[in-house]
């Protein structure tokens, strides 16, 4: 007999006593985290199996705007009943209630190859920067100050490396204030006995919250540390291909209001070689058109639009600037002509996108 399903949220006492119960066979959660409705969880024939709690209002930062997206904060099983496919039709169930609320965009924090089984795709880059003190000294001196220190955001952890000095955020722009800000991390990593420091800059503190975009990963003040004899550490955030098992993943859910709110938040400063493309992917099918400086994005499609097919992963890729369109053709062994690769490289330029490198902090 085939058997009940029902979802429960949080908003009754029925649904907290059920995301209660899985909890206590899995791990425990902060539901306070997140929008009662959106901690759910499954049943099936009247047992909580799994649940999922998800922060549908967070933001993807692009030119001209915020994009948002829905963060995935924690998702299990309850141990007894693994194996049975409750983490799957979990997560399918929660990408249709994304949708039906208009949220074009997904996005967590977690292990390879979990989550690439589900359409999800990395999209951001590991920099860091690490020099030693003496470097500094060596250099610039060192010394610190009240308004100074104002210049670095610095994190501890019982389980960072207990040599490292960890700055997770520089704020500093001009060359006084990048001498400032590298003297100034130079004293503080030898007052608190620090052999090493890792800037994880451009910052990584866009990690769950608001994912910033850089134009490039080098700035005025990479150029001084590096100046200084720091050494620069850069790459994409791929478990597949690194040594960090975790990562922060992307999924579409739906192209056509994807690439929609992507091309209003673009500024376009050239006209575009071609008039019509059309998207198709496992999300949907999207078409572009427009001409010159003006262009938008729509659901349906015409027989004059050149087709493009590539998976969603792909597709999530290009428009957070993750990967050129040149290097996805050629990954997912698109051919595609040069007029179409022109446009999708104007309307999605690179972007540099950071998040933490958890292998250079934690100990392992």
């Amino acid at each position: 007999m085939k058997p009940t399903i029902q979802y429960l949220t949080a908003e009754t006492e029925e649904g907290q006593e059920a995301l209660s119960e899985v909890m206590q066979r899995s791990y425990h959660a902060d539901i306070s985290a997140v929008p009662p409705p959106w901690a759910r969880v499954r049943l099936v024939d009247g047992v909580p199996v799994s649940f999922i709690l998800v922060d549908p209002d967070r933001r993807l930062e692009f030119p001209q705007g915020d994009m948002r997206y829905a963060f995935i904060c924690d998702a299990a099983t309850r141990e007894d009943r693994r194996g049975e496919g409750h983490f799957r039709a979990i997560l399918q169930d929660t990408f249709e209630c994304l949708r039906a609320a208009g949220i074009a965009l997904v996005i967590l924090h977690g292990r390879y190859p979990l989550y690439r089984r589900f359409g999800f795709e990395v999209f951001t880059h590991h920099c860091g920067l690490f020099i030693k003190p003496e470097q500094i000294r060596t250099r610039l001196g060192t010394s610190t100050s009240g308004s100074t220190r104002e210049l670095l955001s610095i994190e501890d952890h019982r389980f960072f490396y207990e040599d490292l000095l960890v700055v997770a955020e520089v704020r500093a722009h001009s060359a006084q204030e990048c001498c400032e800000a590298l003297a100034t991390a130079g004293a503080l990593a030898q007052e608190r006995g620090k052999t090493r420091i890792l800037f994880e800059h451009p910052s990584a503190l866009s990690y769950g919250s608001r994912y910033r975009f850089h134009a490039s990963p080098e700035t005025a003040f990479t150029r001084l540390a590096l100046a200084c004899g720091a050494q620069m550490c850069l790459q994409g955030a791929d478990p597949k291909r690194g040594t960090v098992p975790d990562a922060d993943w992307i999924k579409v859910l739906d192209a056509a209001s994807l690439v929609s709110e992507a091309l209003r938040l673009q500024p376009l400063v050239q006209p575009l070689p071609i008039s019509k493309v059309s998207l198709v992917t496992d999300a949907g099918m999207v078409m572009i058109q427009g001409s010159g400086l003006s262009w938008e994005a729509r659901e349906d499609a015409d027989g004059g639009a050149v087709p493009v097919k590539m998976p969603s992963s792909a597709l999530a890729q290009l428009v957070t600037g993750y990967q050129p369109i040149e290097t996805l053709a050629a990954m997912h062994k698109m051919a595609l002509s040069p007029d179409v690769i022109a446009l999708l490289a104007a309307l999605f330029p690179p972007r540099w996108r950071f998040s933490r490198n958890e292998s250079w902090v934690f100990r392992s």
